[in-house]
């Protein structure tokens, strides 16, 4: 059949070509279908330095259940595990503990075989009871944030007496992730010349705190954490693993010192949003709130 007839005969409307629709492919969607990847990275697209690790094992907590497992590397933002027997999904939540005092909150980005990515929360996480939190975080508002309202409405009332309230939804509320993230810098002592190293908390208690440096400390150093406005507090680095490093105060450390310094905001999405879409980790699942939607959660 000549294609002149193909096209203006009988059957012209015909597709040409049989296709063959994959399996699970949504119409319109083109990221309903999985692409093999047909070649290897040629370059290197990670935005930060990897810490490549030998023989480092870290404890992995996913809901009411531990694994020991392998720390293959850590960077600013995530690490690699490899080990874990526990049936992970992408995007649960999981903990990662690397030393006394330093669990990571972390998402599950890719899973590979037996090795695990993951990517650390945000915000700094401060270790302390709910109520001193909400109060910490509220008196923070008002002073790094002074432009953004914060209002006090019915500050006795309470959600299982007042049939208006929406438990699931205060619930909700109160899951969201603060924004906050306080920096410092880790000065050495007399031997070290007071050298500096910039550090960001990735958490903070009483006893001690989760520090991600640009350079490893050594174990058993003797260092102050400085935190401007919120004080210089004397400590001793009681672990290390690649970027991140647990810290034991010499004295107990009064978290409402948080409120003289001055933390950053953490943008509302993650840098990778525009790769995963609305399947980013951290919303809705886990999202981070921003200075406004946390004002009037604390504040109502």
């Amino acid at each position: 059949m000549s294609i002149r007839t193909r096209i203006f005969g009988p059957g012209a409307d015909e597709p040409l070509l049989r296709t063959k629709t994959p399996k699970g492919a949504i119409p319109d969607s083109l990221d309903s279908v999985l692409v093999p990847r047909a070649e290897t990275r040629r370059g290197n697209a990670r935005g930060r330095d990897r810490h490549r690790l030998s023989s480092e094992h870290a404890i992995l907590r996913h809901e009411h259940h531990e694994r020991d497992v392998e720390l293959v590397n850590l960077s600013a933002g995530g690490a690699m595990i490899r080990g874990c027997d526990l049936e992970l999904m992408l995007w649960d939540h999981v903990q990662l503990v690397l030393g006394d005092g330093g669990g990571l909150e972390c998402a599950v980005r890719w899973i590979k075989d037996n090795r695990i990515g993951l990517e650390f929360a945000h915000e700094t996480r401060i270790e302390c009871d709910d109520a001193t939190h909400d109060e910490l975080l509220l008196a923070v508002i008002r002073k790094s944030f002074p432009d953004v309202e914060v209002r006090l409405e019915y500050p006795e009332r309470r959600i299982d007496d007042d049939p208006s309230v929406n438990p699931e939804g205060v619930k909700r509320r109160l899951a969201d992730r603060h924004p906050l993230v306080w920096n410092g810098v880790i000065y050495y002592d007399d031997s070290h010349d007071y050298e500096a190293e910039p550090v960001r908390l990735r958490n903070i208690s009483a006893t001690g705190a989760l520090v991600q440096s640009g350079n490893p400390l050594a174990e058993g150093t003797a260092v102050y954490l400085d935190m401007r406005a919120a004080g210089r507090h004397a400590a001793t680095v009681v672990w290390c693993r690649g970027d991140q490093s647990g810290l034991a105060f010499h004295e107990p450390f009064d978290l409402q010192c948080l409120v003289r310094g001055e933390p950053e905001v953490t943008p509302s999405f993650s840098t990778r949003s525009a790769e995963f879409g609305t399947q980013e980790p951290w919303a809705p699942g886990w999202k981070r709130a921003t200075i406004s939607e946390l004002a009037r959660n604390l504040g109502g």
